[in-house]
């Protein structure tokens, strides 16, 4: 090895290309240029593939919260209308009453909704802990007692 050698990537020597090797070097910068879009497209293909898994993923989430929430906004309408419908039961069950034992309810025509809807209240406010228990059916805690009427003599 000449010391010379070493200094060779200094030494440029030109040697024109002739038609055809430019030729089939325009083809093999075309070729690799090709290929290299291609991973290119690839490698993007595959990143918008895995953005879109993860916002699925995140749709999904949405999707799951908002049902669960719907379905909670159904339970509670479910339940009010069931609330409502004891109410109005119970306004004309005391309706069909007869004015002299409405009086002896102490209670007038005029007072009916109000008295039930009053009680309606203070049976939900003072069993609202109870419903949240979990014991058996048939215990004290599931019974809802009756709503109390207070009385005045006649």
């Amino acid at each position: 090895m000449h010391a010379s050698d070493d200094f060779y990537f200094l030494r440029f020597e030109h040697r024109p290309l002739n038609p055809e090797q430019l030729d089939q070097l325009k083809r093999a910068a075309e070729h690799a240029a090709r290929e290299h879009r291609a991973q290119l497209v690839r490698n993007l293909g595959s990143a918008a593939l895995a953005s879109l898994r993860s916002a699925t993923r995140g749709v999904e989430s949405i999707i799951r919260v908002f049902g669960h929430r719907a379905a909670a906004a159904v339970r509670a309408g479910c339940s009010a209308y069931a609330d409502w419908r004891e109410r109005r039961a119970a306004v004309k069950e005391l309706a069909a009453l007869d004015d002299r034992t409405l009086r002896d309810l102490g209670l007038t025509r005029s007072e009916i909704e109000y008295v039930v809807r009053r009680d309606a209240a203070r049976s939900s406010k003072r069993h609202a802990p109870a419903r949240q228990l979990t014991a058996p059916a048939g215990t004290a805690a599931n019974r809802r007692p009756a709503p109390s009427i207070g009385k005045r003599a006649a």
